[in-house]
């Protein structure tokens, strides 16, 4: 194994993702990236599934507001696939929020936000189950997308030009020399084995576990971990994204994801010390919900089939907190600021704004490896898989042509896969056929995921192809897969086992919390009947 690199990136996230492929496409393709666990499995893959364009920070933020505009259009232009090719409508519905939609495009206009003032009568014929008695609506760009596939593109775009990924290897310790951080020692999970590597840079983009990355070089930095937490609901109740016009507070709106025929409730703000011990609080969603549900009635009746929360990384050396504190991005040189050579930390920031994050993290750290700033290429190039909507389209239904798969499934692969949908199906022909019906999955992906996608487990699986994360949770879905692992992948009858028994027990930790709503209780019980009754599995006494 490879031990000595020009740079060395922390954290498998979307910020990681996008500093490894900004510096491949750069130049630097003898770069490494180390993640503990999987791409997106930490606040990338919590996230609220919405990729601002700075309409929820032109009041209170507005850098980080013009930073989501830009990113929000170059994603749709780079890695069109992952984005809803939607909008979101905007409503106001008491006086104090007519009142604050008048400041909101005043300065909307002064940083060209693009918005489009629509009679109520227009936003209710768009959207049936908005509130009969909102009284204002504006459409904008903000919209849905899949943060988990649009993290793993940035990182196999970067794979493809020469940098290495290895997830489930944790950074256990730095190596120093003097006030130099030289290298790293890294677990291999996989291997329970503990190896070295070394570098002219280490770059920290691991989130809210920055200052723990920093500690292992001598130094802290003041990371205030925040959660989030998100209620997912088994439908789609509207097309766009639903925002409430007022300052940014919980439950300000409703994220569809038409990618998986889901909607996403969001987002709390609870400062947290641990982002590891971070859990979805009920009294949050509660509040969420009642607050939704004053411009959405019906959310009410809709089944939460699951919750989960992320932990946002904010930086502040003051004494702010939670919503106090400024969604922007921070640049961290710490030879400048501590003394310490050889490591940089970018925290901070949006999932709308990682793209540029990792192009001001790459101008720095150029400057570091080679004394000149490179000209970075990565908000033109189209990112690993893109394809146009139209080719997209053609694709899909030369899919279901071909192979007889539906075409709402065939367009949910071409989205998931882009160019590349195409070429899997040819190299996985025996496996073209649907295994989740939640989510329009096909057993082909199970084989390319584990051959090319770097996946080791079922819940990294997850990640690739959404398997288990609409309404059956998995329950039924998973045997399949893991008949496909046996079959087509040659594992052994323990070896899927164990991948069915780690996915169940990790979705039994988002629908546990949704039991409580009552609704999700018989799908629960199913659950229970397939794993303990039918296989023997007892995955819920934990």
């Amino acid at each position: 194994m490879k031990n000595t690199f020009d740079a060395i990136v922390i954290g498998g996230g979307t910020t990681g993702t996008g500093v490894i492929r900004d510096l491949a496409l750069r130049g630097f393709t003898n770069s490494l990236l180390l993640e503990r666990d999987d791409l997106g499995a930490g606040t990338s893959g919590g996230c609220h599934s919405a990729l601002h364009g700075g309409s929820r920070y032109v009041y209170s933020d507005i850098q980080t507001a013009r930073e989501c505009l830009q990113e929000n259009q170059t994603y749709r232009k780079i890695v069109p696939q992952v984005v809803d090719p939607t909008s979101a409508i905007w409503v106001a519905k008491t006086e104090e929020q007519i009142e604050f939609s008048k400041i909101w495009m005043k300065r909307a206009d002064e940083i060209g936000l693009p918005y489009e003032i629509i009679s109520v009568e227009e936003a209710r014929e768009c959207e049936p189950v908005l509130s009969e008695d909102i009284k204002f609506a504006l459409r904008t760009i903000d919209t849905g997308f899949d943060p988990f596939r649009l993290c793993i593109a940035q990182a196999y775009d970067a794979k493809i030009h020469g940098a290495e990924i290895r997830t489930h290897h944790e950074v256990i310790g730095a190596l120093m020399d003097g006030n130099r951080v030289v290298g790293l020692r890294v677990l291999d999970k996989e291997e329970n084995n503990i190896y070295e590597v070394y570098a002219d840079l280490v770059i920290n983009a691991s989130g809210p576990w920055c200052s723990q990355i920093t500690e292992m070089a001598g130094f802290a930095i003041p990371m205030k971990p925040n959660k989030g937490s998100t209620g997912i609901y088994s439908m789609r109740p509207t097309t766009t994204l639903i925002g409430i016009l007022r300052v940014p507070a919980d439950g300000d709106g409703l994220v569809s994801q038409g990618f998986q025929n889901t909607a996403l409730l969001g987002t709390s703000s609870v400062d947290v010390d641990d982002p590891d011990q971070a859990e979805p609080g009920m009294d949050e969603i509660k509040i969420m919900e009642d607050s939704v549900a004053e411009i959405i009635p019906e959310l009410r009746e809709a089944r939460m089939i699951r919750m989960c929360t992320g932990v946002r990384p904010l930086y502040t050396t003051g004494k702010e907190t939670g919503r106090d504190i400024s969604r922007g991005m921070y640049l961290l040189d710490h030879a400048e600021m501590e003394g310490i050579e050889g490591i940089i930390t970018i925290t901070g920031g949006k999932y709308a704004t990682a793209r540029l994050m990792a192009e001001e993290t790459v101008n720095l750290a150029s400057k570091k490896l080679c004394g000149e700033v490179r000209p970075c290429t990565t908000g033109e190039q189209f990112i690993y898989g893109a394809t146009t909507k139209e080719e997209a389209e053609k694709e899909a239904q030369e899919i279901h042509e071909k192979y007889h798969i539906s075409r709402y499934a065939a367009h949910k692969f071409t989205a998931r896969y882009g160019e590349f949908a195409k070429k899997i199906l040819e190299r996985y022909p025996d496996e073209a056929y649907i295994i989740d019906d939640a989510v329009q999955m096909i057993g082909s992906e199970v084989c390319y995921s584990f051959e090319e996608e770097n996946v080791k487990n079922f819940c990294d699986l997850r990640r690739r192809t959404r398997i288990g994360m609409g309404q059956e949770q998995g329950t039924f879905s998973i045997y399949k897969a893991g008949a496909i692992a046996q079959e087509s992948l040659g594992k052994t009858v323990d070896e899927a086992e164990a991948c069915i028994l780690g996915y169940a027990k990790e979705r039994w930790k988002g629908v546990y919390f949704s039991n409580q709503y009552g609704d999700q209780l018989p799908l629960t019980e199913v659950m229970q009947q397939v794993y303990v009754g039918l296989a023997g599995y007892d995955v819920f006494a934990d």
